[in-house]
Parts: structure tokens; C-alpha cells; sequence
């Protein structure tokens, strides 16, 4: 007879809380590596070529809960990243799915889509800041030009994709053209909508980070030429860091979000 207590043990283990390999995921095993390779190669470095870990860890706290000035330049960051992101999304998504369903919106709009796609946004920022000012504007404009072509392309080709056996089902129950949109193209677009998402994410944390370092006056932007002017190399670490963890967060968050509305799809 089965005692109580092995079938808790048993359901705790099929559950992988007392597995050792469940202590040793690949994530935290790659970021340690990573981390003892920074550290023997920061080893008889000047601090100013190669800080040792420990010394940028003690930057980041330094400005985030010292100074204070990680999490001021942080938060101004990320408006401009929310706004123009949410923009690109608000714009691109449905322009996307229209162009993928619709030759004609394909054909009006598909020239502008791919001469923004291959623009240097780089060189359009500048013009942002002439025209707009050096106020916020500027910095949401660079973050949604940098997000929108990506965003749209991508849900282009998921309404594109639209197996043709589904639509030949629905129209052969004489659906109608917004039924056939709504019930067929939609859902087979959201895996393409959260991809959107995740790569506009990329793209508008890099469009944030490069008007900010062109405008200069803001954000973390403004914390990376300081610190690269004062040759703190820690410091400057430190704020990459920081934005290497908003693509990580935000991607892990989206992912979350395709669980909770693709279930059928499994872990993202």
C-alpha cells in the first residue's frame, strides 16, 4: 500500500521542485559561466578597461539607490519607449493584418512600408529634433519609426499566410468577408501579432537609446555619454545592463501574454 507522504513526494517530483536538475536550469548556469569568464578576464585589468563584476554591480546599486539617478533616467526612458511603442503597435498591427489581407491596401501602401524599413533612422532622428524640439516628441517619434516596419511586416506575412484551405472552408459556408476576417484571418494572426510584439520591443529600446543619445539631455541616453565622457567604464556597463534587462523583462512578459491567449499553443 502507497503511503500518503510518498504520493506527496511523488507529486512534488513530478512536479521538478526536487529534481537537482530543476536547481540547475541552463539560464542560471550560462549567466554564471558568463560571469566567472568576466571576472577571470577582468584579472590584472585597470578598472577603466575591464571592470571586475563586482565593481559594476556596485555601480548600478550606487545610481539606482544612491545617486538615484538610474531610476529618474529610467523612468523618463521608458515613457518615450511605452509611447512610441504603443503607437507602432496601435499603427502597425492593424495596418499589417489589412495589407495581408487586402492587394490593394498591399500595392498603396507597400513602397512606403519597405523605404521606412531600410531608411537609416539614425540619420531621420536629427530631423526629428529640428522639427519637434528636445522634448519627448523627438524621442517617440525615433522610437516609433524604428518599431513600425517591423511590426507591420510581421503581421503582413501572418495575414498572408492564412492557410487558404480555411478560407476555402468558410467562404464554402457562404461566410462573409468580415466573418472570414474576424473568425479565420484574426486568429490565426495572434502567434504573428505577439512575434510584432516581441521584435518591435527590440527595435523600440534600440530607437529610445539612440535618441536619447543623440538628444543628450534625457534618460539613460544621457547616463551613457556621461559616464563614456568620464571614461567610467563600470558606471557605463552598468546602464547597458539595465537595458539589456528591459528587453529581457519585456520579452518574458510577452510571452507570459501569448500563454495566456494561444494556450493551445503551449509554453512560449
Amino acid at each position: 500500500m502507497t503511503e500518503p507522504t510518498d504520493i506527496a513526494t511523488s507529486a512534488v517530483e513530478r512536479r521538478g521542485w526536487l529534481r537537482p536538475r530543476a536547481l540547475l536550469r541552463p539560464p542560471l548556469v550560462s549567466i554564471a559561466g558568463l560571469i566567472a569568464i568576466w571576472w577571470l578576464a577582468s584579472l590584472g585589468q585597470p578598472r577603466h578597461i575591464l571592470p571586475p563584476p563586482a565593481a559594476v554591480l556596485e555601480e548600478i546599486w550606487r545610481m539606482a539607490f544612491l545617486s538615484g539617478e538610474l531610476l529618474a533616467a529610467l523612468q523618463i526612458s521608458l515613457v518615450s519607449l511605452l509611447v512610441g511603442g504603443g503607437l507602432a503597435l496601435l499603427i502597425g498591427v492593424p495596418l499589417g493584418v489589412l495589407m495581408g489581407s487586402n492587394r490593394a491596401v498591399e500595392r498603396a501602401l507597400d513602397l512606403y512600408v519597405i523605404a521606412f524599413y531600410v531608411a537609416p533612422v539614425s540619420a531621420l532622428t536629427p530631423l526629428f529634433i529640428f522639427w519637434l524640439g528636445i522634448d519627448l516628441a523627438p524621442r517617440v517619434a525615433t522610437v516609433f519609426v524604428f518599431a513600425v516596419p517591423q511590426v507591420i511586416i510581421t503581421c503582413f506575412r501572418g495575414a498572408r499566410s492564412t492557410p487558404r484551405t480555411h478560407l476555402e472552408v468558410a467562404r464554402a459556408f457562404r461566410a462573409r468577408g468580415r466573418d472570414i476576417f474576424t473568425k479565420v484571418v484574426i486568429p490565426h494572426e495572434i502567434p504573428y501579432i505577439v512575434t510584432a510584439l516581441r521584435l518591435g520591443l527590440g527595435q523600440a529600446i534600440k530607437g529610445m537609446v539612440l535618441a536619447e543619445l543623440i538628444v543628450s539631455s534625457t534618460g539613460l541616453g544621457l547616463l551613457l555619454n556621461t559616464y563614456a565622457q568620464l571614461f567610467d567604464t563600470a558606471a557605463l556597463i552598468g546602464v547597458v545592463i539595465v537595458l539589456m534587462l528591459i528587453g529581457v523583462l519585456g520579452t518574458a512578459l510577452v510571452a507570459r501574454l501569448e500563454s495566456a491567449i494561444t494556450p493551445w499553443r503551449g509554453p512560449a
